[in-house]
């Protein structure tokens, strides 16, 4: 069969599988989905499936010596978001916005089926990220294992999306959609991974036919997206915003192409080929995630479909990190520190940082992110799998207290943030509108929520979360 023949009638099968899942379930009443984590089960379920490639590609490259500190970092990052959504899928997680452990038997037996997979290459990878012993045979593992792992994470996410896909949220040609986007963000991790297989002469990774069919595969794919596929139920982008980011990932993709067309008709891969492919790897897979949400939020009547499950989440999880004692006691000594700031020396020390993120010296700026409780803070962040991007805590002012990250500035008194939760004296959450975020690369909505002294159950200040919506949508 030729290759495109082979893509139409893998992208043709994609689209009956999805109408099959649309009309099996088709009789069930619509869920809800801030209480059994619908939306997050489906999108962690489809990350497990990249991530496989992920560290693929990047196992890879650590053994051959080819961008070893950044492969290390990626290596690193993926395996502890692999065991975490794992982890999280089986037994619930209110930091993942999954409320309950998983309760059917068809997805508890994927689970089981892809944490034998993944016994190995969790092994194997913490050793490559380690100083230990037996790298080689660490990297010989993850190549050997790769595929078995890869096709257990699709049963797990086509059984996961069999049970929980709410067909009354979604029409068929939008399920399709989001199915061929979020495959595209696997589709290119393999394809770094088949480049290093190629280039190291690991066929167990890749070889120059794997990796002409993944070409194919995600031309067609993308293909479809952009324009339309009426014979595989794919209809042309609902939104110019959506048509705009498909086009800008078709850029990127259009850009690289010739020196992967190069790799499959012979031409040795060098060094340089597999490091820049694993960026660019990276960089479609931000844009596909980005693509999903927006198809998402483009649904009819999908509109404030994240704010449900965010209300949830922060109520059920992001209430707890409020009661940390260290912080606060940071925002009661802010607080009484500040007392006799007027409103200019509100707005200088709000220039002074926004002048500070500019310079070498950020006197105001590092004091801020050295705090004990802004390193606690990024430690929790850490702990949700990139779900929380940002936090940062603000004093009776708006003033920041501690942030995980560095914010544009320093003073949220002007904002939504903290004139609808503490400025107002009505403790209540607020839940932003979902915007693109530049310095993530994502969707993002911030929620925020008062903070009250336990003593007197005053509020004596808020705090901020960034959500990355695409772990929810």
């Amino acid at each position: 069969m030729k290759p495109d023949k082979i893509c139409n009638w893998a992208l043709k099968t994609v689209a009956a599988t999805s109408l099959a899942v649309l009309l099996q379930t088709g009789a069930v009443v619509a869920q809800d989905i801030a209480f059994d984590g619908s939306k997050a089960r489906v999108n962690l379920s489809n990350k497990l499936r990249m991530l496989t490639q992920s560290i693929g590609s990047a196992s890879c490259r650590i053994n051959a010596g080819i961008g070893t500190d950044q492969a290390m970092q990626e290596l690193a990052a993926a395996r502890r978001d692999f065991n975490t959504i794992l982890d999280g899928l089986e037994w619930g997680s209110a930091a993942l916005g999954i409320p309950t452990a998983e309760k059917y038997g068809v997805v508890l037996k994927s689970l089981e089926e892809v944490r034998t997979a993944w016994a190995p290459m969790d092994d194997a990878a913490a050793t490559l990220t380690s100083d230990k012993a037996g790298k080689a045979r660490a990297a010989e593992i993850i190549a050997e294992a790769n595929l078995p792992l890869l096709d257990a994470t699709v049963i797990l996410a086509s059984d996961i999306s069999g049970k929980y896909s709410n067909p009354h949220e979604l029409t068929q040609a939008d399920a399709m959609a989001l199915n061929i986007a979020g495959r595209q963000r696997t589709l290119g991790h393999r394809i770094a991974k088949e480049v290093c297989g190629i280039a190291t002469n690991t066929e167990a990774l890749g070889d120059v036919d794997a990796l002409g069919q993944s070409l194919d595969m995600y031309n067609v794919s993308l293909l479809a997206l952009r324009e339309g596929m009426v014979d595989a139920g794919v209809n042309p982008p609902p939104t110019d915003v959506i048509a705009s980011e498909l086009e800008a990932v078709n850029g990127v993709w259009q850009q690289n192409l010739p020196a992967l067309q190069a790799i499959r008709g012979g031409l040795e891969p060098s060094e340089g080929n597999v490091e820049a492919m694993a960026q660019v790897s990276s960089a479609l897979m931000t844009d596909m995630s980005n693509v999903v949400t927006l198809y998402m939020l483009a649904t009819p009547g999908q509109e404030d479909v994240y704010r449900v499950p965010l209300k949830a989440y922060a109520e059920r999880e992001l209430s707890k990190w409020l009661t940390n004692p260290d912080l606060i006691e940071a925002i009661r000594q802010q607080n009484e520190a500040h007392s006799n700031l007027s409103q200019a020396d509100i707005d200088q020390l709000d220039l002074d940082w926004r002048a500070q993120r500019k310079e070498d010296a950020k006197p105001l700026i590092d004091r801020l992110l050295s705090h004990p409780s802004s390193a606690w803070l990024r430690e929790k962040q850490g702990e949700t799998a990139n779900f929380v991007t940002e936090v940062f805590a603000m004093d009776n002012l708006g003033l920041n207290v501690a942030q995980s990250v560095e914010t544009s500035d320093y003073w949220q008194g002007d904002e939504a943030k903290w004139q609808k939760t503490f400025g107002n004296g009505s403790g209540d959450i607020h839940i932003s509108e979902v915007e693109f975020d530049e310095s993530t690369g994502s969707y993002q909505s911030q929620v925020s929520m008062p903070i009250t002294d336990p003593s007197n159950g005053e509020l004596i200040g808020a705090i901020t979360f960034g959500i990355n919506v695409q772990s929810l949508l």
